[in-house]
C-alpha cells in the first residue's frame, strides 16, 4: 500500500470499520467503504476485512486513500439494448446477469464498462466519473429500465429527480401462490440480523420502504403481478414478496426452492431443468416514467420482458389452459 496513514482505535466497545473511518479521517462512509472493497485497509496488518468488520481500543488500522490503478473505468465490447436516448438521457433494457457498477470480482465487465465503450465519456462527469451517469441501479438478475445520464448536468437533475421520489417505477414479477386483490405493503426494510449479505422486513431500525401490486392473472400456484415500488431500497420487492410468503420464483437469497421445484414438477421437467426455466428471479423492470428534467414532458420508457421470464409465463399458461 502506498503512502499509507495508520491509527490507534480509540473507542469503547467495538465500532464498524467504515463508520469508524468516516468518524476519524473526515473520508465519506463511502470512500470508506471503497477502500476496504480495494484492499486498501488493514486491520492488525490484514486486510481479511470488510464494512462489518468491528474493530476495538488498540487495534492497528492502515489505509491509503489511492485507489488502484485496476478501479479506473475500462472500456468491455459489451452490449447495450438502447429503447431512448436524446441528448440528455439513455434508456437501456438491462439483461438479466449483468451488473451495474465495478466492484471487486467485477471489475471490467459491469454495465458502467459497457457504456464506457460506446456512450458515456468520463470527461462529462465530475462529481464521480466512475458511474458513467447511473443514478440508480438494479440487481444484476433483474432486467428491465434503467435511466443513464448522459452529463454531469443531466446526472445532478436526475439525482434530485430520484431522491424526490417524483419517478414512477413498474415492474412485472412472476411469484409463488394466487394472488386475488391487489395489495399494499408499507413495513421497512433493513438489515437481517442473521446474514448481513440479505435484508429483512420490519427489522427494528430499518428504512421505510412501500410497494403496491395488483395480479394479471394467475396460475397454478403462481401470479403474474405488476408492481409498483414508492421507495426504492436494496432488493425491495424480493423482501417484500417474501414477507408476504409470496416469494419471486426462482430468487437464489430470498426465494422458496420447494415451491420453485413443484412449479418444476408441475409443468413437466425434472429438477436438473431447474436453472434452464427459471435461471434467475423473475423480477422485470417493465417502465420508468417522470417528467424530463430539461424539457418538462412526461417520458415513459417501457422494456419488453426478456425471453426467459416469457417463456415461463407461456409455459405456466399453456398448462392451464390444457
Amino acid at each position: 500500500m502506498e503512502n499509507k496513514k495508520q491509527i490507534t482505535v480509540e473507542t469503547e466497545g467495538k465500532k464498524r470499520l467504515d463508520i469508524y473511518l468516516k468518524e476519524i479521517t473526515g473520508l465519506s462512509r463511502g470512500k470508506a467503504q471503497k477502500l476496504i472493497d480495494y484492499k486498501n485497509v488493514l486491520v492488525n496488518s490484514s486486510d481479511s476485512v470488510s464494512y462489518h468488520t468491528k474493530v476495538k481500543n488498540g487495534d492497528i488500522i492502515q489505509y491509503s486513500e489511492k485507489i488502484p490503478e485496476s478501479y479506473s473505468v475500462a472500456a468491455a465490447d459489451i452490449p447495450v439494448d438502447v429503447i431512448y436516448e436524446d441528448e440528455y438521457i439513455l434508456g437501456i433494457n438491462k439483461q438479466p446477469g449483468l451488473v451495474v457498477h465495478p466492484a471487486p470480482g467485477h471489475l471490467n465487465d459491469t454495465l458502467v464498462n459497457a457504456l464506457a465503450k460506446r456512450f458515456n465519456k468520463k470527461e462529462a462527469y465530475f462529481s464521480d466519473e466512475s458511474r458513467l451517469g447511473i443514478v440508480h441501479r438494479l440487481d444484476r438478475d433483474t432486467s428491465g429500465v434503467m435511466i443513464v445520464a448522459k452529463n454531469e448536468q443531466a446526472y445532478i437533475k436526475l439525482g434530485q429527480i430520484f431522491r424526490r421520489r417524483e419517478i414512477k417505477k413498474i415492474y412485472s414479477c412472476l411469484v409463488h401462490g394466487a394472488i386475488e386483490e391487489k395489495g399494499d405493503i408499507n413495513i421497512n426494510i433493513g438489515r437481517d440480523a442473521a446474514d448481513r449479505r440479505r435484508f429483512a422486513a420490519g427489522v427494528e431500525g430499518g428504512k421505510n420502504a412501500r410497494t403496491i401490486f395488483k395480479p394479471e392473472e394467475n396460475f397454478y400456484n403462481t401470479a403474474l403481478l405488476k408492481v409498483r415500488i414508492m421507495t426504492g431500497r436494496t432488493h425491495q420487492i424480493r423482501v417484500h414478496m417474501k414477507f408476504i410468503k409470496h416469494e419471486v420464483i426462482g430468487d437464489p437469497r430470498y426465494g422458496n426452492k420447494n415451491k420453485d421445484f413443484q412449479i418444476l414438477e408441475y409443468l413437466g421437467f425434472d429438477r436438473k431443468s431447474y436453472r434452464d426455466i427459471m435461471p434467475r428471479q423473475m423480477l422485470h423492470a417493465e417502465e420508468i416514467e417522470f417528467l424530463h428534467p430539461f424539457t418538462g414532458d412526461t417520458l415513459i420508457i417501457k422494456a419488453p420482458v426478456p425471453p426467459d421470464f416469457s417463456r415461463l409465463t407461456a409455459l405456466l399458461g399453456k398448462k392451464k389452459e390444457a
